[in-house]
């Protein structure tokens, strides 16, 4: 008889939400969304490495209560990808914490959170204040030695600013002007906010319309210049046709050029029209000219 397989399943249900709201503002949440885009978007490449914007994150197997919700977090060695909620002991703790302070938050993020992203092993924890109302200064960097944090000393980065080298992203966090901005020392260039981007695709759409546009314009304008051309060829055609065939009218009579006038009507060359004028003036009459026409052009 085959031994009956020990499977083993947690019957906590552990909640997907904390009923709070993402973010204090809509300048909280902007600078939230900014820096977590950034984030995936630098690590987008590599499919052992999550990284959980506003999630709850449970640290204590049978404990639905005891849980964080890091506004940004990083963590190693586990696979991509979303999820409704974040267990440590069934992954691995966060390597990297970003979060974004705020009036109501301020002390559980300098106290509770901070002790308890020690207690987890978090490598880097960095506070920011979006209105540099709380923190002073308004970006801080903590770096974990044993099991209590230290400060970060900012440094002057490669982009000739002031910020933090965070040795476990490999990103340099600095403000501009209040605003937290994300520096990839490998690009020399910050990374890109939705906005930024929105704005990058806006413009290349505008120039790539702009091109096009200007691509038609000059294509209408070879066009009506083709057409004046062939407007001005065409009515040269008309008056070699009437030369030649009043010349054949002076030279014998009405009936002549009016025959001629008919077995030349599809000529539209030049140079047969000043063959013809030649054959008016040295044929020996109207049957000898119309003769050589009709060979010449047969219609």
């Amino acid at each position: 008889m085959a031994e009956a397989l020990d499977v083993r399943t947690d019957p906590v249900e552990y909640p997907t939400s904390d009923g709070r709201p993402v973010a204090e503002s809509d300048l909280h949440y902007l600078r939230l969304a900014g820096a977590a885009y950034g984030i995936r978007k630098f690590l987008a490449a590599r499919d052992d490495v999550y990284v959980g914007s506003n999630l709850l994150v449970y640290d204590e197997p049978g404990n639905p209560r005891r849980h964080l919700s890091p506004d940004v977090f990083v963590a190693f060695g586990v696979r991509s990808g979303p999820r409704d909620l974040y267990k440590i002991w069934e992954e691995q703790p966060p390597a990297f914490v970003l979060e974004i302070t705020s009036k109501t938050t301020r002390l559980e993020d300098e106290r509770t959170k901070r002790d308890r992203y020690a207690e987890w092993g978090v490598r880097e924890y960095f506070l920011y204040d979006p209105r540099a109302e709380w923190l002073d200064p308004p970006l801080q960097g903590l770096e974990l030695d044993g099991k209590r944090y230290r400060s970060m000393h900012p440094s002057t980065l490669p982009n000739g600013k002031r910020g933090f080298r965070s040795k476990t992203l490999g990103i340099c966090p600095w403000l501009s002007d209040a605003v937290l901005r994300l520096f990839d020392p490998a690009t020399g260039r910050d990374l890109s906010t939705p906005e930024e981007e929105g704005a990058e695709r806006d413009a290349e759409a505008a120039a790539r319309a702009a091109a096009e546009s200007r691509a038609e314009a000059a294509e209408s304008r070879a066009e009506a210049a083709e057409s004046r051309a062939q407007a001005a060829e065409s009515s040269a055609v008309v008056h070699q046709r009437t030369l030649v065939v009043r010349l054949a009218e002076r030279r014998f009579d009405p009936a002549t050029g009016a025959s001629l006038a008919a077995l030349v009507e599809q000529v539209d060359s030049w140079d047969d029209f000043a063959r013809i004028g030649e054959w008016v003036v040295s044929s020996d009459g109207p049957a000898d000219l119309l003769a050589r026409v009709r060979v010449a052009f047969p219609r």
